[in-house]
């Protein structure tokens, strides 16, 4: 009786292991590839989940030096939704301000697009894109924040985020960039152009940004030559030789989105660099456009087209 005793114990020991196991298998990290990224995604719902059952005595646990929530560059930062700071461990001097106009070093209003973010009660939850100061650098960096919408057991409602510098580009933040302002395409029309060239604007961030081309090839938004918008692209070719924009063309003869890779011509190095495009077709007084952006791919190439 003893050993079945132990042989059952074993075996519920097994068993929560696996089910412990099986949880940290997150179904929100299905749309990123790096394990920083990973990281950082479970760190914010984590610490989400703290305040979800402590409420605001979770920053206690937040602002303790060397622990589990602030270590080296790693912290976190709560707001409310109408931008007043709730709490932040780096510069407590903001805690109790509205700070909601708050820029960039590029203009962009971060703290307004945090509040967007956790404001949107269908997809409470996404990323900031911003040129920040990191701590003890001379130079502005690009830093890239997780946010969620949290509600407290006192049914406060907070945005809670966290952020990592020099984060690799995820393929999610370009899909989710074009998409978006495919939605804004599709409500205000050409309008919306201006608003998509803004540097200033949640359509820039890295080296990436939005271009629109008409389906005979003619740019409408290229902001690598802004001075030269209109002009037909057809006849272009990346860094090998391949005429990227009429295979994009012919990709979404039978498609709405796709994925294509290129060479491209890098200006800081002497080889050529691959690069990754989205792309979507849409709709606009019955003509049709293509709307995309592209990202640097990382070494070691994790996608195959």
């Amino acid at each position: 009786m003893r050993l079945n005793s132990v042989t059952t114990l074993y075996g519920l020991l097994v068993l929560f292991t696996v089910a412990v196991s099986c949880t940290d298998e997150r179904k929100s990290f299905e749309p990123y590839q790096f394990d920083e990224t990973k990281k950082l995604v479970a760190f914010v719902e984590d610490a989400a989940g703290l305040v979800k059952t402590k409420g605001d005595s979770a920053f206690r646990d937040f602002g303790r030096k060397n622990g589990k929530w602030l270590k080296g560059n790693r912290y976190l930062f709560v707001y409310d939704l109408n931008g007043t700071c709730i709490f932040h461990p780096v510069t407590p001097e903001l805690i109790g301000r509205n700070i909601l106009h708050m820029k960039d070093l590029n203009g962009k209003p971060v703290i307004g697009e945090i509040v967007q973010i956790a404001s949107d009660t269908n997809h409470p939850f996404g990323w900031v894109h911003y040129l920040w100061m990191e701590p003890g650098e001379i130079n502005p960096e690009y830093k890239s924040s997780y946010i969620m919408r949290v509600t407290d057991p006192a049914g406060r409602v907070f945005a809670i985020g966290s952020g990592n510098y020099k984060q690799k580009a995820e393929k999610i933040f370009i899909s989710d960039m074009v998409d978006s302002a495919c939605i804004q395409l599709e409500k205000k029309g050409l309008d919306v152009i201006p608003h998509l060239l803004d540097r200033s604007g949640k359509y820039y961030f890295y080296d990436s940004y939005i271009f629109i081309l008409d389906e005979q090839g003619n740019a409408l938004v290229d902001p690598s030559f802004p001075g030269l918008s209109g002009r037909n692209l057809l006849p272009m070719k990346d860094a090998i030789g391949k005429p990227i924009v009429q295979e994009m063309i012919d990709k979404l003869k039978t498609k709405s989105t796709a994925w294509l890779s290129y060479m491209s011509k890098s200006p800081d190095e002497n080889k050529p660099v691959k690069k990754l495009v989205y792309i979507r077709k849409i709709t606009i007084d019955q003509k049709g456009y293509i709307v995309g952006s592209s990202i640097r791919l990382e070494k070691p190439i994790w996608l195959k087209i």
